[in-house]
């Protein structure tokens, strides 16, 4: 049997390094997602970013990060999930900007749903903009911490 994933009691979100020293959080606002047999699937809509500033969510729709008006969604599917030991783990194959590529997100089961995690690494998905501080750090990280939370409705 499938579930949808009920968006008021789920989110799809990131962190990411700023300028060295901030931990910018975002999430996508508009999202879909399955799941059935063990298996997790989805959508988010690229355009829905919002990390809490609108010009940056503005320049996230930009060719050298997301390039929304080429690539308006982000998708995402599983195998079978695997419980051992208390965590709970999903392979599976992201695709961004066209680009599609294998990751493990590993997380734990609650009473009323799960949360899982993974970090990739941006620039394997041609999100390439970047600046190089005057102190050497760089203005974004290229590790992005990817999260999902999902509970049950």
């Amino acid at each position: 049997m499938s579930q949808a994933v009920d968006p008021s009691n789920a989110s799809v979100g990131f962190d990411i390094k700023h300028m060295g020293i901030a931990t910018v959080h975002g999430e996508f606002k508009r999202f879909a997602g399955t799941y059935a047999e063990g298996k997790l699937s989805g959508s988010v809509e690229v355009a829905s970013v919002d990390t809490g500033d609108a010009e940056r969510d503005g320049h996230l729709q930009k060719p050298e990060f997301f390039d929304a008006g080429q690539h308006p969604q982000i998708g995402f599917s599983s195998a079978p999930a695997r419980v051992a030991d208390g965590t709970l783990t999903l392979d599976g194959e992201i695709t961004i900007k066209g680009v599609t590529k294998a990751i493990t997100l590993t997380g734990t089961v609650t009473d009323t749903g799960f949360t899982l995690a993974t970090t990739i690494d941006r620039r394997d998905f041609g999100l390439n903009f970047n600046q190089t501080m005057p102190g050497g750090d760089l203005l974004i990280a290229n590790e992005v911490k990817l999260l999902v939370s999902v509970k049950e409705s």
